[in-house]
Order: C-alpha cells, then structure tokens, then sequence
C-alpha cells in the first residue's frame, strides 16, 4: 500500500514525465539491453532496430498512465489486462521485474539528472514495487488457468507444422499440432497464440503474436500470416516447411465477443480478419443467428480475399450479411475507401456492438466514422497489434 506522500510526490512527477517520457524510455532500453543482453530474446527487436519509437513511445504512454492514475488504480484494470496477456504470451515471469524497475529508475534518474535518493527516485522505486506485484500476481493467474485446463500448458510447446495453405499471394495458413501428439486446450474466438521462432547463429529469438484463424474442436491451431516486408518473424515463418517445429505459447488476449450485445458487425481490414472470422465462428457455434451477424470485408482486390471460400460458405449456411469492399477490381459491394455514407447506409442498427481489426490507419479511420455516425466507444472492440494498444486521433 503506497502512502499518500508517496502517491503526491509520483503524481508531482506528471508534468517531466510528459515532457521527458520518450527519451526516459529509450534511455531505459539503452540500459536494459547493455545491462541484460538476453532479454533481446523476449522482446521484439525488430521495434529497437527501426528505432523503437513505437515501443519507447508505448512505454511511455503506460509509465504515464500509471502515474497519472496512482491514486485510482482501478481505472488502469483494462490496460493491465492486455498487457499481461501480452506478457504471458512471450513468457514473462516474476524475476523479469526487478530488472526492468532497477533500468527504468536509473533512466529516470538519468533523463532528469535527479541525485541519488531523490525523494522522486524513492517514490518511484515503491510505486514500480506496487505496479510490478500487480502485474506478477495478474500474469500468474493466466499462467495457472492455462496450466489447469484440459490440454494447456505453461510456458512454450513445441508444435509441428501439419499444413500450409496460400490463402493469397501473401498470406499463408498455418496448421499446428502438439510435437508430443497431446491435446490442445480450448480457446475464445479473437484470441492469439504466441509463436517463437528460434534464431540461428548470433540472432535472437523472435516471439510474435498471432490471431487464431480458426474456432472450434479441432485437434490443430490455426494462425494465419500475412509475409511483411520488413517482418523477421514473419519472413522466418513464410520460410518454414510441413514437419517443421515451433514453439507456442497457450492461447490468450482480450479481444472477445460480447454475446449479450443485441447484434454484432465485423469489419476487417486485409489479415485483419483473422481474429474476427474466429469470431464470428464462435458467435455461430454458441446460438447467436446469422440474421444478428453483418461481416464486411476490406480488402485489396478479388485476389487479396482472405477466407473467400469459407465466408462464402457460411452466409449461403446460416445467412449472415457480408458485404466486400476492395480498393479495385470487381466482385465487391464496394469500391474504394469505407465511407461514413456507406457504413451508414449498411450499418442500419447503432444499438450492434462494432469488432474491428487491421492495419493501424484502417483503424483509426474506421472508429472516427463509426463515431460519426452514433457508435459509442462502448459499442466498439478492436486489437492492436504491435507496442501499442491504442490507436491514434484523426481529424
């Protein structure tokens, strides 16, 4: 339990943390790396080889958020539920804390040019204490329920490629399979997997997260992934071949349905449809009507179609409403950018709760329209892959 001197000094510290959260961070990881070569294995270097300002810029958004909010920590409650599901899902574990907490008060302390034993320092060291007990205790209990279930396990597994599907020029289809031929435990449509990729030679593992694609009882997992130019993991899995190992983490992520919402909208954006077709076949599976279920697909073209055959097969068998929109080309119900008059015109029950999931300026758009238009924030759900979990303003 912090005191309240320590919460009003942390709180005083607002102000430089705004003005100085950026370089704080990347002074942090400057130190950590140095300090603790082998966490490049747990974090996604491929964000520090472009400069990590995304996730120096994610760090420093939560180390604000935390101070802004030390006096109510309830409100941070969904925050840190993603971010712990983000850190199960790479494997983070207890003694991983006091490393980070000793690198980031020394970037603090660094930044700011306080002496040592600073009263800021002091409260600082005791408000991390606190956020990293909360995080520990968070992290544990997905761990133990993972561990628990039928089927789940804790920490990484090897899995074995069964099959690879090319579901377009370049997004393939991975079916995964316990190497020890064991079960697999079950999973929420909209969730993801984290996979490792071991690296070769002087490289560092990659550790990804990766919707899954599909939703049922299968004896597999399924994610599928789209070959980013610049993607390490993604590039290395492209390259992968049936028989070859990987390494999973269980199933996690609060990217879920709410099935006491009166209808449900899907709109995806490119390889942004994997977790919402997981969705949308969870939705099915648990009673919800095809009639309550509208799907929009955005995509490049007629060719760039994620799931073309399967999305077909489900509206002709349960009769749900998809609508495609492409940038070119023909065979969509749209041409073109999504539009507030289009969505307005096919989006015709505001009371629906809105899943949404793509490229970060897909998104962005996207909820500005839907807000528009009579979406509540509380109407929408969507996941950001990538350091951050929030997405940006537009105007």
């Amino acid at each position: 339990m912090l005191t309240v001197h320590t919460i009003a000094t942390v709180k005083s510290t607002v102000p430089l943390l705004a003005e100085n959260g950026q370089a704080i961070t990347q002074e942090f990881y400057k130190r950590l790396f140095a300090n603790n070569p082998d966490l490049q294995h747990i974090f996604n270097m491929a964000n520090q080889r472009s400069g990590g300002g995304g996730q120096s810029s994610a760090l420093a958004d939560a180390v604000f958020a935390y101070a802004n909010n030390i006096d109510q920590i309830e409100v941070l409650v969904p925050a840190v539920q993603r971010i712990a599901s983000k850190h199960a899902s790479i494997g983070i574990e207890p003694r991983h804390y006091p490393i980070v907490g000793e690198n980031l008060i020394a970037a603090i302390q660094e930044v700011l040019q306080l002496p040592d034993n600073h009263e800021a320092l002091i409260a600082w060291g005791e408000a991390y204490g606190v956020l990293a007990q909360i995080f520990t205790e968070t992290e544990e209990s997905m761990y133990s329920e993972k561990e628990t279930q039928p089927g789940g396990w804790r920490g990484f597994r090897p899995f074995t490629i069964e099959q690879i599907v090319e579901e377009t020029p370049e997004v393939k289809s991975f079916y995964l399979k316990p190497t020890d031929g064991g079960a697999i435990c079950a999973y929420s449509g909209g969730q993801y997997l984290g996979i490792k990729l071991t690296g070769t030679g002087d490289s560092y593992d990659e550790i990804r997260q990766y919707s899954l694609s599909s939703w049922g009882t299968e004896d597999y997992y399924r994610i599928s992934v789209k070959a980013e130019t610049h993607g390490a993991a993604s590039q290395q899995l492209h390259q992968c071949a049936v028989g070859d190992t990987v390494e999973l983490s269980a199933p996690n992520g609060q990217f879920l349905l709410n099935k006491n919402a009166p209808k449900h909208i899907f709109i995806s954006g490119g390889v942004g449809i994997t977790p919402l077709y997981s969705m949308v076949r969870e939705a099915l599976a648990s009673g919800i009507a095809g009639d309550d279920i509208q799907f929009i697909d955005c995509c490049r073209s007629a060719e760039h179609q994620i799931f073309r055959t399967e999305l077909a097969e489900l509206k002709a068998s349960t009769g749900l409403d998809l609508r495609l929109a492409f940038e070119f080309g023909e065979g969509a119900d749209w041409v073109g950018y999504l539009s507030a008059d289009i969505l307005n015109k096919w989006l015709t029950d505001k009371t629906a709760h809105v899943y949404f999931c793509g490229p970060m300026p897909f998104m962005a758009a996207l909820k500005g329209i839907l807000n528009s238009i009579g979406f509540t924030d509380d109407q929408l759900h969507y996941e950001v892959f990538g350091p951050t979990t929030e997405l940006p303003a537009t105007h």
